[in-house]
């Protein structure tokens, strides 16, 4: 990411590492920035540095070691550390590994790992109020076209 005239960047970073900042509570984006950013304690002290840049900046890396919109990957998140009893355990009994995968691998498995646990009814439901765009937040028509490959390929 660029800020205040620096780049700075996120190393690959296994899922445990993110979640460890993204399952909080309380998500702190600073907290990103300290944490899993070589050298992003000199950002935070940047005197020409806005904050609301930043967390749009912080957003953008969510979405990129995600592989899905922010919101998507943060409110999944939430759903998995509210129902943590259950799903936490079917991640071990199935041997998904936080600490092997990328957050975004491990969110694909647990995904399907949760899709699988819902009832069939639900899941539509589910899916849609996971990706309903926050206020203010546009997506592109064509980001939200589905070609017929990609929609076969969910069939198998």
């Amino acid at each position: 990411m660029e800020l205040a005239g620096r780049t700075y960047t996120f190393p690959a970073l296994p899922a445990v590492d993110w979640l460890s900042v993204l399952m909080a509570e309380d998500l702190d984006l600073e907290r990103m920035v300290l944490e899993l950013c070589p050298g992003g304690h000199v950002l935070l002290f940047e005197e020409s540095l806005e904050l609301d840049g930043l967390y749009e900046v912080l957003l953008d890396v969510i979405e990129q070691v995600s592989g899905r919109k922010w919101w998507i990957a943060l409110r999944f998140i939430g759903v998995i550390r509210a129902n943590w009893n259950v799903l936490g355990a079917e991640m071990f009994y199935r041997g998904i590994d936080p600490t092997r995968l990328s957050l975004s691998g491990w969110l694909d498995a647990m995904l399907v790992l949760t899709l699988k646990a819902m009832d069939p009814k639900d899941v539509t439901m589910f899916v849609s109020r996971l990706e309903v765009s926050p206020p203010g937040e546009e997506i592109a028509p064509e980001e939200m076209e589905m070609s017929a490959d990609q929609f076969l390929s969910m069939a198998g």
